[in-house]
């Protein structure tokens, strides 16, 4: 028998906060940084956050160089910890390698350990940033680019040791790749993809495909249970976030920040 992966698994808190795919990057895209800077303050209430990965276009943590282009991000996201707030960051396929990164007070969850579960009003929730069984080639590519020998070779074949040259392009380039899209028949393709992993759960929530969107998926043709899955909005795109609460089940609002 399997053992149950959500027996002590951790608490989500009424209210909690899901932010996704900010894409924080210091040429120009660091409106995150406001709503950070006001859940710090307590302008914006929560006692529990949960970054759901790409909140940096580019922060690997084995970089210096990468660290101290983040530094206002990372500074802000120490500063919500620091004041209590319980923190979460899933890593994406943007920001990875984050142990030792952030105050030890923030909880860093690793690709290899997503989803992960929690328990929210005794329901089971699935987290995950969202690059989870995806094609086969950029699967391929994200791992090895996650190893320490993949992140070795692109530094010394590039010369990114010698003015950072390869992550000055990166940045440059992430900048102006274009963060809105929709992705045709969306629902019908991720279904497919983790069916096994929505019906083992009343939600899974994960960003990474910048859709927005919440739907219920029907366990089998013959079942009446549904389950309840969430694509949160690319903050980047659409300049909002989601909150969740319990209201005769389980409610992911969308909160608009301005």
């Amino acid at each position: 028998m399997r053992p149950d992966r959500f027996k002590d698994a951790p608490d989500i808190a009424e209210g909690a906060i899901f932010i996704a795919d900010s894409h924080y990057n210091p040429l120009g895209r660091t409106e995150v940084l406001t709503l950070l800077e006001a859940i710090a303050n307590g302008e914006v209430r929560t006692r529990q956050l949960f970054l759901m990965g790409d909140i940096s276009d580019l922060l690997i943590g084995k970089f210096a160089y990468s660290k101290e282009r983040n530094r206002a991000l990372i500074e802000a996201i120490d500063r919500i910890a620091a004041s209590g707030i319980e923190t979460w960051y899933f890593e994406g396929n943007h920001d990875f390698m984050l142990r030792g990164v952030f105050d030890p007070t923030v909880n860093i969850v690793a690709k290899g350990d997503q989803p992960k579960p929690f328990m929210f009003e005794n329901k089971r929730v699935w987290l995950l940033h969202g690059d989870f069984r995806v094609e086969l080639r950029y699967a391929i590519y994200a791992m090895f680019m996650r190893t320490r020998i993949g992140l070795w070779l692109t530094h010394a074949l590039s010369l990114n040791f010698w003015d950072n040259r390869l992550l000055k392009s990166l940045e440059k380039r992430l900048f102006d790749k274009r963060l809105r899209y929709d992705i045709p028949d969306f629902k019908s393709r991720r279904v497919r993809q983790i069916s096994d992993v929505i019906c083992s759960a009343d939600v899974t929530i994960e960003g990474h495909f910048h859709q927005n969107c919440r739907f219920n998926v029907r366990e089998s043709a013959l079942s009446a249970q549904r389950r309840l899955y969430c694509n949160i909005a690319s903050f980047a795109c659409e300049k909002s976030f989601l909150r969740i609460q319990s209201e005769e089940g389980v409610v992911m609002r969308e909160e608009r920040w301005e």
